[in-house]
C-alpha cells in the first residue's frame, strides 16, 4: 500500500493556493471591469430586499444570500462576486475531498484542476444566481452522502440532509441529484444497508425541516415558483421536441466539457507510456457511486426531456459536471511524469490568464450594449434626486421591469421596494394601498412596444403623472444608441 500522507499534505497546500487565486481573480476582475451587476444577480437584490420564504422564480436561499452580500459590500458589488466564487471554491474543496477517497491524491488534485477549464466555473460563475449557488451545494451533498453511506455516522447523514435541503431551496432542479442518490441507495448492496440504520432517517427529517417552511409558503402564494418552473420547461407539443431538446442539452454539456478533455490529453502526450501501470483499482462501490451520483443527474435530465419533450436550458447543467473530472481521471489514469505535469501546469495557468484577459477585454472594448456597461447607477441617482427635489421625501417604491426597476432600487440611496411588473403575484410584499399613499416611480423600457401596458397601468393608478422619456449614455459604449427609459411619477397622497 502506497503511503500518500506526505503527498496529500503538499497537494493540500497547492490546492488551497489554486482556490485562493481563482477566488481572488474572479472576484477582482468583474469588480474592476463591470459598472453594473449581472442580470440574475440584480434580480437577487430585488428578492433580498424582502425576507420571504420563496420568490416568484426560485425558493429563498439565493435571495437571502444576495441580501447578505449586499449588506457586506453595498452597491460596489464586490461581495456579490465574492459569494459566487465562494460557491465555486466550496465545490472545488468538496471534489478534492471526495476524489481523495477514490483515487491517489495527485489524481484527485488533477480532477479539480480540470474543472477550471469548464466555463461554468469561471465566466458563467460571475453571475450569482441559483445555478452558481448549486455548484457548492451539489458537491457538498455528494461528498457527505458518500461518507454517510460508508460510515453511517450521524454527522454525515445530518449534513447530507441539510445540504440536500438547501439545494432544493436554491432550485428545484436539485431533484435531479436526489433521484439517482435514492436509486443508488436501493441498488448498491452496501448502500442498501443504510435502510436498516436510524441515521438516514434523521437526515431525511433534517431535509424536510429545511424545505417545509417553503412548502407551506407555496400554499399561500398560489404555487407561483412551481408554476414558473413548469412554464419554463413547457413547449408546444411536437414529436421532434423529444429528441431536439434532449439532444441539444446533451451536446451543450459535452461542449462545456471539451476543455477539460483537451487538458487531460496533455497528461498522456509524450514518448513514454501514457497510462498508469499497474492501474488503480476502482472499487465496485466507487464505480457505481460515480455512475449514479456523478453521471446520473445528467442522464435523468436527458431522459426526462426525451420522454416528455420539455425544454432544457444549457445553464441548468452548471452543477452537473462537478464529478466529471473525477470520472475522466479515473477512466484515463495517466502516467504522471514531471515533464507532463509541468506542461499541463503551463497550459492550465495560461488558460486562466487568457480567460480572465479575454473577459475583461470583451467588456472594456465592447461594441455592443452589455449589462456590464449599463448606466444603472446614473439612472438611479438621477431619478432619485428628481423625486426628492419634487416631493422632499425619500423614494419609497419603484415599479417596472426587473432590470430597470432593480437597478434603481439597488443603486438608489433610498433603497425603494420593487413592484415587479405591477404584479402582486411577483411581488407579494407590496401593498398597493400603501404604495398609492406613499407614492412611487414607474419605469418602462422605452425601446419596447409597451403602450398597452402603460395604458393598463394608468387605468389602475389614476393619479399617475405624465410620461417622460429620459436618455442615458451607455458606459464605454458611447457610440451606441442611448438607453431610453419612460418614467412617470405617482405622487404621494396627502394624509387626511
Amino acid at each position: 500500500m502506497v503511503n500518500y500522507k506526505n503527498q496529500i499534505g503538499q497537494l493540500d497546500r497547492w490546492l488551497y493556493l489554486f482556490i485562493f487565486i481563482h477566488v481572488a481573480a474572479w472576484t477582482v476582475v468583474p469588480f474592476l471591469t463591470r459598472y453594473t451587476l449581472p442580470m440574475d444577480a440584480m434580480e437577487g437584490t430585488i428578492w433580498g430586499q424582502q425576507f420571504e420564504l420563496g420568490y416568484d422564480k426560485n425558493p429563498f436561499l439565493n435571495g437571502w444570500l444576495t441580501a447578505l452580500a449586499v449588506n457586506l459590500g453595498g452597491t460596489s458589488g464586490w461581495a456579490v462576486y465574492l459569494f459566487s466564487q465562494l460557491s465555486v471554491a466550496v465545490c472545488f474543496w468538496a471534489i478534492w475531498e471526495l476524489g481523495k477517497k477514490m483515487l491517489p491524491p495527485i489524481y484527485a488534485f488533477l480532477a479539480v484542476l480540470l474543472l477550471e477549464g469548464v466555463q461554468y466555473y469561471n465566466v458563467h460563475a460571475i453571475d450569482f444566481n441559483d445555478n452558481t449557488l448549486e455548484l457548492g451545494l451539489w458537491a457538498l451533498t455528494s461528498l457527505y452522502f458518500y461518507q454517510a453511506v460508508q460510515t453511517q455516522s450521524w454527522r454525515n447523514w445530518i449534513l447530507t440532509g441539510m445540504f440536500a435541503g438547501l439545494g432544493m431551496m436554491t432550485k428545484y432542479y436539485t431533484a435531479m441529484l436526489l433521484l439517482p442518490m435514492a436509486l443508488f441507495l436501493i441498488i448498491n448492496p452496501e448502500a442498501r444497508q443504510s435502510f436498516k440504520k436510524p441515521q438516514p432517517y434523521l437526515g431525511l427529517v433534517i431535509f424536510l425541516a429545511v424545505i417545509m417552511p417553503h412548502v407551506v409558503w407555496l400554499f399561500f402564494h398560489d404555487f407561483v415558483t412551481v408554476n414558473y418552473a413548469l412554464d419554463r420547461v413547457s413547449s408546444k407539443p411536437a414529436w421532434f421536441n423529444h429528441f431536439n431538446y434532449s439532444a441539444l442539452f446533451a451536446w451543450q454539456q459535452f461542449e462545456a466539457f471539451v476543455p477539460p478533455i483537451l487538458l487531460a490529453l496533455l497528461l498522456v502526450l509524450g514518448r513514454r507510456p501514457f497510462l498508469s501501470n499497474p492501474r488503480v483499482q476502482i472499487s465496485p462501490f466507487n464505480q457505481q457511486f460515480l455512475f449514479y451520483v456523478g453521471l446520473g443527474p445528467f442522464l435523468f435530465t436527458v431522459l426526462l426531456s426525451a420522454l416528455t419533450g420539455i425544454r432544457l436550458r444549457a445553464g441548468w447543467g452548471e452543477p452537473l459536471l462537478s464529478l466529471w473530472g473525477i470520472m475522466l481521471i479515473a477512466w484515463l489514469q495517466p502516467r504522471i511524469t514531471l515533464r507532463r505535469f509541468y506542461r499541463f501546469s503551463a497550459f492550465f495557468f495560461s488558460i486562466i490568464v487568457i480567460t480572465l484577459a479575454s473577459y475583461a477585454t470583451a467588456l472594456i472594448r465592447a461594441d455592443e450594449p452589455s449589462s456590464a456597461n449599463f448606466p444603472g447607477k446614473i439612472i438611479a441617482e438621477t431619478i432619485t434626486n428628481e423625486w426628492r427635489n419634487t416631493y422632499h421625501a425619500p423614494l419609497p417604491f419603484v415599479a417596472g421591469s426587473r432590470w430597470i426597476a432593480g437597478n434603481i432600487a439597488f443603486y438608489s440611496s433610498d433603497k425603494p421596494a420593487v413592484y415587479i411588473n405591477w404584479d402582486k403575484k411577483l411581488s407579494p410584499w407590496i401593498d398597493e394601498e400603501k404604495l398609492k399613499m406613499a407614492g412611487a416611480i414607474f419605469v418602462w423600457d422605452a425601446s419596447e412596444d409597451n403602450e398597452p401596458t402603460i395604458t393598463e397601468i394608468k387605468a389602475r393608478f389614476k393619479s399617475l403623472g405624465a410620461l417622460q422619456i429620459k436618455h442615458f449614455s451607455w458606459l464605454r459604449n458611447h457610440s451606441n444608441k442611448p438607453v431610453e427609459i419612460s418614467v412617470a411619477f405617482l405622487p404621494p397622497q396627502e394624509k387626511a
